[in-house]
């Protein structure tokens, strides 16, 4: 009678199977937790901005990032702060999932863990080259914007190109969200730039 059991053979291939399977599932698994965090980026920003929108309709304007003697207010959840009292428009100030990862674990120690926000009508007035207003385009057509530091974990402060998953899921660029358009006439084609 011949002895039952699988050949080496047999064995090699189910081995074979299932570090395929494994090659297939981890990097999936992976890419899962990065649309996560983009897509939490991205609902926090919406929250963000109807905040900023409910805050900018009750006081005629947003809240400061610069300071009266032309200082930035700072850290960056302090721009934010306004939103949260005396009127709550939100409860809390949220955190970039890209620089603050689960609790007590910083990410990046060289990035705010909040999300940046200016207010660009405010900065018109306030960033000056030789008393020129110095704001590239697609500032000058935004009332406020709000970055995150994408997957990459760095925050350009919006200056660097957008984060697109279509680049790759691990691609450069901030996750940008920026206001409506200003009150005066500007360029259509770079308005959301």
């Amino acid at each position: 009678m011949k002895p039952k059991g699988f050949t080496l053979i047999e064995l090699l291939i189910v081995v074979a199977i299932i570090g395929i399977l494994a090659a297939i599932a981890v990097p999936n698994f992976l890419n899962a937790q990065v649309r996560a965090k983009v897509a939490h980026a991205q609902s926090d920003m919406q929250a963000l901005s109807t905040a900023l929108e409910m805050y900018n309709m009750d006081n005629n304007h947003y809240p400061y990032w610069v300071k009266p003697d032309g200082t930035y207010v700072n850290p960056l959840p302090a721009r934010f702060y306004p939103l949260t009292t005396p009127i709550a428009y939100m409860s809390s100030v949220p955190q970039d999932p890209f620089i603050y990862g689960p609790p007590g674990a910083r990410i990046n120690e060289n990035q705010d863990a909040a999300y940046t926000t200016y207010d660009y009508v405010e900065s018109r007035g306030s960033i000056k080259f030789a008393g020129v207003t110095v704001l590239p385009p697609s500032r000058r057509c935004a009332e406020w914007r709000i970055s995150s530091a994408g997957p990459d974990g760095t925050n350009t402060y919006g200056n660097y190109y957008s984060y697109d998953a279509s680049n790759g899921l691990r691609s450069f660029g901030d996750i940008v969200r920026t206001g409506p358009r200003m009150s005066f006439p500007c360029d259509s084609s770079l308005v959301g730039k």
